[in-house]
């Protein structure tokens, strides 16, 4: 048996399968490692949210009704920072005080507001502390297909922002807690303005975010 041919091919298939390994650990160092990482904080989210609490009549509205239950339907979405979309507002009169003016302004027992909102989270955390101002959709929209003409009588544009009761101007500031993976528990305090009627409000609710 030639065992010195046995041994010059074991050499050269062990010197073969090391440079083998060498140019095979070569290209797995020289490529680039390319990670498909998720960033959850960069993706907008689709939120759902749901709101009661009680809403008092401020300023002259003070005179027409005093208090009423609120509940509030918000969709929207929310990147963990800034959130924006629709806040569907029913209100439920407690007590009215004057029927007649109650009647004019058409909230005798109950009224709807569809808000268009947008809040800011101070910080990120399990608590945040958020900002937020809204404005009223219904009011926005007839604005720009039905403008207002200069020459219109005073009176009679008087009278109709009188009639106008919806909240135009709703600024917000509230407190958000995480209560679990993409739930959470929201306390807001809300000032509803308009031009002959002003509220305010405090209510508790739930939002959650679904991943789809």
């Amino acid at each position: 048996m030639n065992y010195k041919g046995i041994i010059t091919v074991l050499v050269i298939l062990l010197l073969s399968y090391s440079h083998s390994i060498a140019q095979v650990k070569y290209y797995q160092y020289s490529k680039s490692v390319k990670k498909d990482k998720l960033d959850l904080d960069l993706i907008t989210e689709f939120e759902i949210g749901f709101h009661t609490g009680c809403n008092w009549t401020i300023g002259s509205a003070s005179k027409i009704a005093r208090s009423e239950q609120v509940y509030s339907l918000n969709l929207g979405w929310n990147n963990g920072r800034f959130y924006g979309g629709t806040e569907f507002n029913l209100k439920f009169w407690d007590e009215v005080l004057n029927k007649d003016k109650a009647n004019k302004l058409n909230f005798n027992r109950k009224q709807f507001l569809c808000l268009l909102h947008a809040k800011w989270y101070v910080c990120k955390g399990k608590v945040q502390p958020f900002l937020g101002v809204g404005t009223d959709f219904l009011s926005l929209a007839e604005t720009i297909i039905n403008p207002k003409e200069e020459e219109e009588d005073y009176r009679q544009h008087d009278n109709d922002n009188f009639l106008n009761y919806n909240a135009w101007f709703v600024p917000a500031l509230g407190i958000r807690s995480k209560l679990r993976s993409n739930l959470f528990a929201d306390l807001t305090f809300s000032l509803d303005h308009s031009d002959h009627y002003d509220s305010m409000r405090l209510q508790l609710g739930i939002s959650y975010q679904p991943q789809f």
